[in-house]
């Protein structure tokens, strides 16, 4: 069972396992495995039939100095990243820093790799095949790091948000307000935008709720405050609640947070609130239900033609199997009603 996502959430591995394990789902079939498109497609792999490898690394070396530096055991914040594996024979992969000078094992960096069917170049894109080449090896936008001659992924380069010298992981915060009751799971973005005053990058945290009491809204508010302090040691200088389907995400349901963050600084965010938001939260699932509905009065449409136009065939076919007197004209006759019911 490969995943895929970017990157991998070992909380999420452990809860599928656990999820499953009554159907006879195994651990050992779990496996986080790293590819791109510009790679077509996979580019590392962990062995198989091994659980996946967690590493917990120090939260304070890796925000601040790039260390994947292992977290002692009783670290109770420290970041955990499953390993991808190793990178596919024919494959290499390389972790730079931003002057792209190649690093050593656990220290943090942008993934480069090449390989036998790594990319030309994007269509019509010339400015963006020029970004994505660096000499020989070709830049995935990720950043990373090597364990072991083993992959963790850590993160996108453009989502990384940077905050007092302590670099912050969007995905990780956003797993945990998701878990928040009265916040959608999986509809929580968190980016950093500048401050229009000072210039100073602000932690934003969007995050969609259906609740549309300020009451409520303020509790939620607060609780987000309390997590995110916790869990990164910052407090965000936003939070926006939204209604449901406000964040945007890829069509895989990954959230898309420059894109999030474009709409934010523009000012075409809507807050959940009282008033117009009822009427946004009724009316944001009308198209969808017309278009279920229209799906289902057009299946059962199309069924009730098939079996009628079966019907009318059928009869005559079993009628003229019975009374043809020569074989090959009752195979003629069964076979020009066969195409006659595929053609309707």
């Amino acid at each position: 069972a490969f995943n895929g996502a970017e990157p991998v959430s070992p909380a999420t591995l452990e809860r599928f396992s656990a999820r499953f394990a009554r159907a006879g789902f195994r651990p050992q079939a779990a496996m986080p495995v790293y590819g791109l498109a510009e790679a077509a497609l996979g580019l590392a792999f962990p062995p198989v039939g091994r659980e996946p490898r967690i590493d917990r690394v120090d939260r304070d070396a890796l925000s601040k100095h790039g260390e994947a530096r292992p977290a002692s055991p009783e670290a109770a914040d420290a970041l955990r990243f499953p390993s991808c594996g190793r990178v596919l024979p024919g494959y290499r992969v390389r972790i730079v820093d931003p002057a792209g000078q190649q690093l050593q094992a656990r220290r943090q960096g942008r993934i480069e790799f090449n390989g036998p069917s790594a990319t030309r170049g994007y269509f019509n894109n010339p400015e963006a095949t020029r970004r994505l080449r660096d000499g020989e090896w070709l830049d995935t936008g990720d950043l990373g790091y090597l364990a072991d001659d083993e992959l963790y992924l850590t993160g996108r380069v453009k989502d990384l948000i940077v905050r007092a010298g302590r670099n912050l992981y969007p995905q990780e915060l956003e797993a945990a307000v998701g878990d928040i009751p009265g916040i959608r799971k999986g509809c929580v973005a968190v980016f950093g935008s500048p401050d229009p005053a000072d210039g100073t990058e602000r932690l934003v945290v969007m995050a969609e709720t259906r609740l549309d009491d300020e009451t409520q809204g303020e509790q939620l508010r607060r609780r987000i405050l309390a997590i995110a302090s916790d869990l990164v040691g910052t407090p965000p200088e936003v939070i926006q609640l939204v209604p449901p389907h406000t964040v945007l995400k890829t069509s895989s349901g990954k959230i898309r947070r420059h894109a999030n963050r474009e709409a934010f600084e523009e000012g075409r965010i809507e807050r959940a609130g009282k008033g117009p938001g009822l009427w946004r939260l009724a009316l944001s699932g009308l198209p969808g239900l017309l278009r279920n509905a229209g799906r289902r009065i057009g299946a059962h449409a199309f069924a009730v033609w098939a079996w009628g136009i079966f019907w009318v065939l059928a009869p005559v076919t079993w009628l003229g199997v019975a009374l043809l007197p020569q074989r090959r004209w009752r195979f003629a006759l069964a076979r020009r009603m066969g195409r006659t019911l595929a053609f309707f």
